[in-house]
């Protein structure tokens, strides 16, 4: 089957230069994942002049279906299994998204969300993530209290082998059971959580948000607590992992809070309403991570890990604990 590919001309080419359009031919029943690491490279030796890397969002019509970057490779975030028989037309488009720092617009996409694009701009070079990083540097002088974890949860999160590595306002940076981390990120959007690959980039697990009206502060304290339980659900898992443990049951439901799974333009994610408003987690193309965690976030991160370590007549399953 032939799939037509346009590469929009980048920042800076001469007025009226048209799109650079190619072919590839694949079988129909090819799928995303495998067509579009094929359809990069048709088209990236014209739109990266000069061997620049550029930073593209793969389209079809309307909707995105991911990005392409020489530091992220080509990564597909939306619907991986779909197949090219079921595109109509045939047709991708690359999309330039020039000044944009690729590592950002990953985090955002990989989580469902399509960010602005001049906004995101303004964010690279001496933006947020800088921010942050004057944050660690100065570490001790952070006030104790202005942290993102509260104390409570920081011992919770020991009580499962993690260590808190950097600490500040608006982040941390956590190591878990296994040795790998984590950066913890929360904002008056909500928060979020990425683990660090083998490259020490950011590779984005899980969102979480609440409706701007509930609570104030850094997303909310219940936005922050959400996130903190979410986080402490990774780690507890990582840790029964870690022992040879079963996975735990998960935690009984409460009469006045329902949480509901469910997966929509291509992402999984969990929400549910109580008093403080509606809270909303996001996992990508993750549906069993989704459900695996949907249950711990209307909990204290405390009862989450309890509920993780606990003995294995409780419902738990470390049986060396007491």
């Amino acid at each position: 089957m032939r799939v037509t590919v346009v590469g929009d001309p980048v920042a800076g080419a001469a007025a009226g230069e048209p799109a650079a359009e190619h072919t590839v031919e694949v079988p129909a029943a090819t799928t995303l994942a495998a067509l579009l690491p094929q359809v990069v490279p048709a088209v990236v030796p014209p739109v990266a002049a000069g061997g620049a890397d550029v930073v593209l969002l793969l389209r079809h019509g309307g909707d995105w279906l991911g990005m392409h970057s020489a530091t992220t490779g080509t990564r597909v975030l939306r619907d991986p299994e779909r197949t090219v028989a079921e595109l109509d037309p045939p047709r991708v488009r690359l999309e330039p998204w020039p000044g944009v720092d690729a590592s950002l617009l990953l985090e955002e996409l990989a989580l469902g969300r399509l960010p602005d694009r001049a906004a995101l701009a303004d964010l690279a070079g001496d933006g947020w993530r800088r921010r942050w990083e004057a944050e660690e540097r100065a570490l001790g002088t952070v006030d104790g209290t202005a942290r993102l974890l509260d104390a409570d949860v920081v011992e919770a999160l020991a009580d499962v082998g993690a260590t808190v590595l950097a600490h500040g306002p608006g982040h941390a940076r956590v190591e878990d059971a296994a040795g790998s981390s984590y950066v913890v990120r929360c904002d008056r959007q909500g928060g979020a959580v990425s683990r660090l690959d083998a490259d020490g980039l950011e590779r984005p697990v899980a969102a979480v948000a609440t409706r701007p009206d509930a609570g104030a502060g850094a997303g909310g304290p219940t936005a922050r607590r959400a996130l903190a339980a979410t986080l402490a659900a990774l780690l507890g898992t990582t840790w029964r992992e870690q022992r040879g443990l079963e996975p735990a049951p998960p935690p009984a439901p409460t009469r006045d809070t329902r949480v509901e799974v469910a997966r929509g333009g291509g992402v999984w994610g969990w929400s549910w309403s109580d008093a403080a408003g509606r809270h909303e987690g996001r996992f990508a193309a993750d549906g069993a991570m989704a459900a695996a965690t949907a249950a711990y976030a209307r909990l204290e991160p405390a009862d989450v890990v309890a509920h993780l370590t606990a003995p294995a007549a409780d419902g738990g399953g470390d049986p060396s604990r007491p």
